[in-house]
């Protein structure tokens, strides 16, 4: 039993996806949480990352990060890091690489451990696919689609952008996966919180859709 929120997509600069910072924040439950900024599917650049770090702040969190990607960092370390956090915040880019870089460094482990102490996992694109059973992911060669497989906190196979035609291969591509399909737009959030499931929305709009493997992998909305 734990708490997930996974964000599609979306903007930070226009508030877009305010509303879900501050429901992370709520299900907090606490007045000033520590956030943990993950930035390593960007490859820890952290360049315009700011307007994370202010959102958080603009809600009472103070917010700090892990970079993964620094050798000198023990497990140690890392364990100290995510273990003494309210909330992880995972950042958006290459999904393989982030999955690649969490086993290398035993982060993978730590995570579910802290899912388990009921830190919050959130994220945003492969910062919330990351959480899933499998992401897909335009990180293949020449930025080709695949399926990468990731910590299995939940039992969906993710894709974020949802709302693009370029993201729209998954409907056809989750066929035949082990896992149903999980499909967040831009501007919205899936919530996992201690064994219930819900969607919300941004400032401007965004749905989540299942593609249910008992039922053919069939497109329904969500929530």
């Amino acid at each position: 039993m734990g708490i997930v929120v996974g964000i599609g997509g979306g903007c930070y600069v226009d508030r877009e996806v305010m509303p879900i910072f501050e429901k992370i924040v709520d299900l907090c439950g606490k007045e000033n949480p520590k956030v943990l900024f993950v930035p390593t599917a960007g490859f820890d650049d952290m360049e315009g990352d700011e307007h994370i770090f202010a959102l958080f702040e603009e809600l009472g969190a103070s917010v700090s990060p892990l970079l993964l990607t620094d050798e000198s960092l023990t497990r140690y370390d890392i364990e100290q890091k995510i273990l003494s956090s309210d909330i992880v915040y995972a950042g958006g880019g290459n999904l393989k690489f982030l999955m690649d870089t969490w086993k290398k460094t035993g982060a993978d482990e730590i995570f579910r451990e802290a899912y388990e102490k009921e830190i919050i996992l959130s994220g945003y694109s492969s910062g919330s696919m990351c959480w899933f059973a499998e992401g897909y992911d335009d990180c293949g060669e020449n930025h080709g689609f695949m399926f990468v497989d990731c910590l299995g906190i939940l039992p969906w196979c993710n894709c974020p952008h949802y709302e693009s035609d370029y993201w729209q291969p998954f409907k056809e591509a989750v066929r035949g996966r082990e896992y149903s399909g999980l499909a967040v737009e831009n501007g919205a959030a899936f919530i996992y919180d201690n064994g219930k499931c819900s969607a919300m929305c941004g400032n401007f709009g965004g749905k989540v859709w299942i593609l249910d493997k008992k039922d053919g992998f069939s497109e329904k909305l969500f929530g």
